[in-house]
């Protein structure tokens, strides 16, 4: 599989993530429909969180990411348990463009490149080079994307009809 195939795969991925998240207040994103079990706000905050980690902190150790999004978007968290006032939604779209930007200028130069730690996961799965982190998170962004599209026509229904 070539660099480029992968770096457009991702930019289709966030740019339909992009397109769902316009237009959605903080008001909307802060809503959870009934039967799901987080918000259109921390699904955006959760895309940004694992695709830092799988682009830039799993091979290279760096983020940009403060550590304090790992306590209202990591896996197993849900905005019931928030403590404090996450970053608003329009900071996280801020972070994902910005994010973008930085994973096209840095692109990934060698989808083979093996990993000093692979990732192991409960399901049992492994990832253990740059490639596999990168197909794993134009994944998860398009599940999240559906997530959030689904909510979003939700949460305007609701709204609509209130």
């Amino acid at each position: 599989m070539k660099n480029e195939f992968v770096m457009k795969q991702f930019a289709i991925a966030r740019s339909r993530l992009l397109s769902a998240l316009e237009n959605v207040t903080e008001e909307a994103a802060s809503q959870k429909p009934e039967g799901f079990n987080n918000n259109i706000h921390w699904h955006a905050g959760h895309i940004l969180l694992v695709t830092e980690k799988f682009f830039f902190k799993a091979p290279t150790g760096a983020s940009e990411l403060p550590e304090l999004y790992d306590e209202y978007f990591a896996n197993g968290t849900k905005p019931e348990d928030w403590k404090s006032t996450p970053p608003s939604l329009q900071e996280i779209i801020e972070l994902l463009t910005n994010q973008e930007k930085r994973i096209k200028e840095t692109g990934i130069t060698n989808l083979d490149r093996e990993l000093d730690s692979p990732l192991n996961f409960k399901s049992g799965l492994k990832m253990g080079t740059t490639g596999e982190l990168a197909n794993m998170a134009i994944y998860h962004e398009g599940v999240h994307t559906g997530y959030i599209y689904a909510m979003k026509r939700l949460v305007t229904k609701q709204t609509t009809n209130a």
